[in-house]
């Protein structure tokens, strides 16, 4: 009985986007209003849309904590948690140079932004300068005041604690011992909780789905409809090429039985546009394709904040497209120091929806580029930002899956369907 409710959840999630994007074009072509604007739109949409991500955010902090500490805490070597951690992050930075690179070819060879008439665009806003190094960005993992970094959701910092929180009731073994039950007790119940909220997804998603689409409406984004279509299209490519060719090289498995797999969750990236409010979902991926808990409970938190593959394409292509904007030509020094750049900008950003403009500026700062024309970027970026998401949170997956199968941690017979896994997947129902 419990299958056929979670199975029915997810029917009803994809019935919800569709309502969504129907009462979306609806309301496009309805005149503005009061009753238009401030109520359907800025109050009902709006409160069942942000209501469900604020339940998705009230989750995230303590289960990612409960999860991250769970998983290392069942590792019997604690070099193995090095281990891991090391290949994890090796990966995620080699991804985020290699995608930051494929942005900014993508976007010579599709060139967005020639013909684009900046006409009806207002460039006046202006946006904050933001520096960083590289010194700066390792420091900001570091928390100064753990009580506040939970507070405020900063996801590095609350992996980087429950690592040592981990690492010492390892060490610690029987004296941590009831610390380490409690710990696994509150993990469960975490998961219970993420359960119930799930079940309002078809609502949040109809009434996301239907906020944005009203609120862009259509004549933005068939005016700025070939960067859009070049950014997926980009997104599509890489997902398809290069984490193609990672997953089939390193793993010695179907990429496609992978697709299979992941669809079931992929709307839930696509219509929050974020990479946190989707780790409970991812975790539970990883787990039903063979990865262990231990793994799946470190690198997925930590590919959250880190691995934004996405995001560095984006950056890549609309750091091409301002320059075909404003016919500014682009030498070797300036492309080094954009990949760079972007690898630092997009490392430690927290995986919600909207940050990429704020690490925008400081890739298109660093170049001396116009700030200005992040306006134009901000106008249309909720549409492409879905699926960009959507490829960030396959890249933490595919990454994870590698760390695991290179760590004796990948089970191919559950991957394959041959056994059962042995954990809770109502989330992949």
């Amino acid at each position: 009985m419990e299958t056929k409710k979670a199975t029915s959840l997810g029917k009803k999630s994809i019935i919800g986007l569709i309502c969504g994007l129907i009462l979306g074009a609806i309301l496009c072509v309805i005149p503005d209003s009061s009753i238009k604007n401030d109520i359907i739109i800025n109050e009902i949409l709006n409160f069942i849309g942000t209501g469900y991500l604020n339940l998705i955010k009230m989750t995230i902090v303590p289960f990612v904590f409960t999860s991250l500490v769970m998983g290392i805490t069942s590792a019997t070597d604690v070099r193995q948690v090095g281990r891991i951690g090391s290949k994890t992050l090796i990966i995620y930075m080699a991804t985020t140079v290699v995608a930051s690179a494929f942005g900014i070819l993508g976007g010579m060879i599709l060139k967005p932004g020639v013909g684009v008439n900046l006409g009806s665009f207002d460039l006046s806003q202006s946006f904050e300068n933001v520096e960083t190094s590289v010194s700066k960005v390792l420091l900001d993992f570091i928390p100064t005041n753990i009580v506040e970094s939970f507070a405020n959701g900063k996801m590095i910092h609350i992996v980087v604690f429950a690592v040592f929180v981990g690492i010492a009731i390892s060490l610690l073994g029987d004296k941590a011992q009831p610390v380490k039950e409690f710990n696994e007790s509150l993990a469960n119940i975490m998961l219970r909780i993420v359960n119930i909220v799930m079940s309002l997804t078809p609502y949040g998603v109809c009434a996301l789905m239907a906020k944005t689409l009203a609120t862009l409406g259509f004549d933005i984004i068939v005016t700025l409809a070939k960067y859009c279509a070049s950014e997926i299209f980009l997104f599509f490519l890489f997902g398809g090429v290069v984490y193609g060719l990672m997953f089939t090289i390193f793993t010695k498995q179907s990429f496609f039985k992978l697709l299979k797999k992941y669809s079931k969750i992929a709307l839930i990236p696509f219509s929050t546009s974020s990479s946190n409010a989707t780790i409970p979902y991812s975790i539970a991926f990883c787990r039903s394709a063979g990865v262990s808990e231990k793994v799946a409970a470190f690198t997925i938190p930590l590919g959250a904040t880190l691995n934004m593959d996405g995001t560095a394409i984006m950056q890549g292509m609309t750091f091409v497209f301002v320059s075909q904007l404003y016919n500014i030509e682009l030498t070797w020094p300036m492309l080094i120091t954009i990949i760079i750049t972007i690898t630092l900008a997009t490392v430690g950003s927290p995986g919600m929806p909207g940050v990429v403009m704020v690490t925008l500026t400081l890739v298109l700062q660093s170049v001396g580029f116009p700030l200005e024309a992040i306006a134009i970027i901000v106008a249309i970026d909720k549409f492409p930002d879905m699926f960009k998401t959507v490829l960030n949170v396959l890249g933490d997956s595919i990454d994870t899956i590698i760390v695991a199968n290179s760590e004796g941690e990948f089970d191919a017979d559950i991957f394959n369907d041959l056994k059962p896994a042995d954990a809770d997947f109502s989330l992949m129902k």
